[in-house]
């Protein structure tokens, strides 16, 4: 977060561009604020990367992706207040949904049966109360959040581990399609960028960025749901729990953990609505002299 200010100012990225890459001045002591930047940006200078790059931005414009920087009036405000946001996010589809109230679903990749049914009443819901789902286009929970928002006419968000041009899992790419005509995907990298498993984590900020509160349907005690929980709590979000049956142990078990990190408990996807309602509402204005003249 210390250098989005930097990022937000027009003059100083031309100026930084103009130093860097055409009269090269070197700019680790000209800027001593933002060194780590500087260095990767000399880094690309020596390597001759730029064309690289130029080339994967007129490709994505080919492909209808938006390209949205920090200092850009499309970029979502949610993702401006967390402390580590994107400096670019890659986006396709319908960007009207990245300034709309959402609800944030996760769980396992092999979830249960019942936590299928979960997720469909769930989704329904929150689709039926206005709702955009936000999830992360893996198998299992994920894979039935993005489907049944489409199939009840809801939009939905799918935040990617890796770029756009290389959707992961491969079993989803039509969903990917799909999504698009009703939704939209979001990266914050490019084909240029090595993927790791780490990326799987640091989406997690963005999908709890962009969510008014998050929804775990089944949850092991360890694991990408706990995580996607842990920085919903960071970020000062709601975090909802679907109550577990005992008889299944391994679910029961993240249940458990996640009451324990402050998780709400649900009983029921009947008890969402009230949950929701107050989570939409705006905070309440505090009235002052100016609201009476």
């Amino acid at each position: 977060m210390e250098y989005v200010k930097y990022f937000q100012d027009s003059v100083f990225l031309h100026e930084l561009f103009d130093n860097t890459f055409v009269n090269y001045v070197h700019c680790v002591y000209r800027y001593p604020d933002i060194g780590p930047i500087i260095e990767k940006s000399e880094n690309i200078r020596k390597k001759r990367l730029i064309d690289f790059y130029v080339d994967a931005i007129n490709g994505y414009t080919r492909e209808d992706v938006r390209i949205i920087s920090i200092n850009d009036n499309a970029y979502p405000k949610k993702l401006i207040n967390i402390s580590d946001p994107p400096f670019i996010i890659y986006q396709k589809g319908d960007p009207s949904c990245l300034t709309k109230p959402a609800i944030g679903v996760v769980g396992s990749r092999t979830i249960s049966p019942k936590g299928i049914e979960n997720v469909r009443e769930i989704v329904k819901t929150c689709v039926d109360l206005g709702f955009v789902i936000v999830s992360g286009l893996a198998l299992g929970t994920d894979t039935y959040a993005h489907q049944t928002a489409l199939e009840c006419g809801g939009k939905t968000i799918a935040i990617l581990p890796g770029d756009i041009d290389n959707i992961v899992p491969t079993e989803n790419r039509d969903l990917a399609n799909k999504i698009v005509f009703s939704g939209a995907l979001i990266s914050e990298i490019t084909n240029l960028t090595k993927m790791h498993k780490g990326r799987y984590i640091e989406r997690n900020r963005i999908t709890s960025a962009l969510s008014n509160a998050v929804i775990v349907i089944e949850s092991d005690e360890h694991g990408g749901s706990i995580r996607q929980a842990e920085t919903a709590f960071k970020h000062g979000k709601t975090v909802f729990i679907v109550r577990a049956d005992k008889s299944d142990e391994r679910a029961f078990r993240g249940y458990k953990k996640l009451l324990s990190l402050g998780a709400i408990s649900l009983d029921s996807p009947l008890d969402l609505p009230q949950h929701l309602e107050a989570i939409r509402k705006p905070e309440s204005k505090i009235a002052t002299l100016a609201d009476f003249s």
